[in-house]
């Protein structure tokens, strides 16, 4: 029983060890989580899209060539992924992910960011009105 207790701790000091040379831990303040989220505009202009047309956007390009009002919407958006996940005709899951900040110092330094800045926006139908609610992770 000692014998693999043992084996078991010094085999997470050594992977402790091994992972401090791929990955590092940014502390994030609230501050910097609120400051990244995605502006209420683009908020507002998936909302529209949606009343719009009855449909939610399949894609940011899809949402893009619906127009310069949606695609304006855009403007200063710090992710470089996004993905639309349709959940049914009255809600929708946005995620956001690859914040520009983090990619560069990704590149920078090569070693992937435990605390990320990345997140989700879930739109829903309340009371005859889409309402969304921002996670960030």
């Amino acid at each position: 029983m000692k014998k693999s207790l043992y084996f078991l701790v010094a085999f997470a000091c050594l992977l402790l060890l091994s992972s401090c040379n791929h990955v590092t831990y940014t502390p994030r303040s609230r501050t910097q989580q609120q400051l990244a989220k995605p502006s209420m505009l683009l908020l507002d202009r998936i909302v529209e899209f949606r009343e719009t047309f009855s449909e939610w956007p399949l894609s940011k390009e899809y949402f893009m060539a619906k127009g310069p009002r949606y695609k304006e919407a855009f403007n200063g958006f710090k992710y470089l992924y996004t993905r639309f996940k349709i959940v049914d005709n009255d809600n929708l899951l946005f995620y956001f992910d690859q914040h520009i900040r983090d990619e560069a110092a990704y590149r920078e330094s090569g070693l992937t960011d435990l605390n990320k800045l990345n997140g989700m926006v879930k739109f829903y139908k309340q009371d005859g009105k889409f309402l969304w609610k921002i996670k960030m992770n």
